[in-house]
């Protein structure tokens, strides 16, 4: 993808994921939705992110798949970079850490996402990557 056309996506998503935020949304396509607040790594600015989400015990799993994209979204790359972040779902606002889940663990819940949640694996079809799945869990 062109530095032009990948610049064009991140601006919408950024409008889209303000929107969505500022509307206060809950639900998206039949799926419970989280706000991922991260600081970003470079400028040191917040940035909100609406994530689908499965519950699991006392973290929340999520999925970087970016929209489809084969490129890391950036929130994903803020919380590998160690950045602060909150998770918040209605009025809690709950600060996290973002782990990768890997080998069995990741193998398990792509499963359950992609059955109860949303379907990852056609993301995952289209790009060369491999989408991570990603552990919130409250700090403290």
């Amino acid at each position: 993808m062109s530095r032009m056309k990948r610049r064009i996506y991140v601006t919408v998503n950024r409008v889209t994921n303000a929107v969505v935020a500022r509307l206060g949304l809950r639900r998206f396509r039949g799926a419970d939705l989280l706000m991922l607040t991260t600081t970003g790594r470079t400028t040191g600015e917040p940035r909100t992110t609406p994530l689908i989400y499965h519950a699991d015990g006392d973290r929340w799993i999520v999925v970087a798949s970016n929209g489809g994209a084969d490129w890391e979204p950036g929130w994903w790359l803020n919380l590998r970079a160690g950045t602060a972040a909150e998770v918040t779902i209605g009025d809690e606002v709950t600060p996290v850490h973002g782990t990768e889940l890997t080998g069995t663990d990741r193998e398990q819940m792509w499963a359950t996402l992609n059955d109860q949640v949303f379907d990852y694996q056609s993301y995952q079809d289209k790009v060369s990557r491999t989408i991570a799945v990603v552990a919130l869990t409250p700090v403290g």
